[in-house]
């Protein structure tokens, strides 16, 4: 059992408390203040972020490598091929492209999941050479598949549909050039590949 607080330890309660309310209350408008600035900031951010994803798509329809949802459906479920989710981030931009080709048996480097591959270091290859060969916006040979509008679950629906070993279409994801920081894409040498 702990003896009753003095006189002093109570003031001393009340003055810390009061003390932490009056430092709040100084510090709320700074972080209104702060709110007003980063709202808009992440609006625009945004907004830039829709427009150059447009700009993109239009660029894609222009060479002809645009396809919608249901010419992708048919082509996966028909011919087969390859979808590659290409990630910005785990929030976006995501953009989905089709090849007939199996990328997993024609990638001549390591396939792993989005989040390791976003490392670059030893996986930065395939990053580039999927670039190269399927995404790049003049001369990668995949087309560009418009999801507007088509519910995350269906989109869903089709990746677990592609899991499966007796599928001919397969999916993969793979991290944009673009995440990866200097550092991360130095192409290590052979004995750091073989580890």
């Amino acid at each position: 059992m702990q003896p009753p607080a003095t006189e002093s330890q109570t003031d001393q309660k009340w003055y810390n408390s009061l003390t932490g309310m009056l430092v709040a209350i100084l510090f709320l408008p700074f972080l209104l203040l702060a709110a007003c600035f980063v709202v808009p900031y992440i609006f625009i951010l945004g907004w830039i972020r829709q427009i150059r994803e447009f700009r993109f798509h239009r660029r894609m329809q222009v060479q002809g490598r645009l396809i919608g949802w249901q010419e992708f459906l048919r082509n996966m479920r028909g011919v087969g091929g390859t979808c590659i989710e290409e990630k910005f981030s785990a929030k976006g931009p995501i953009r989905f492209w089709w090849t007939p080709e199996n990328v997993l048996r024609e990638s001549p480097h390591a396939i792993i999941d989005w989040f390791t591959m976003r490392k670059g270091g030893r996986f930065a290859p395939f990053i580039y050479w999927c670039r190269d060969r399927y995404t790049k916006a003049y001369g990668g040979s995949a087309t560009l598949v418009e999801t507007a509008g088509v519910p995350r679950r269906e989109i869903y629906r089709l990746w677990s549909s592609c899991r499966s070993e007796e599928s001919i279409a397969k999916w993969i994801e793979v991290a944009p050039p673009e995440i990866l920081s200097e550092k991360q894409t130095e192409i290590p040498s052979v004995k750091d590949v073989d580890r």
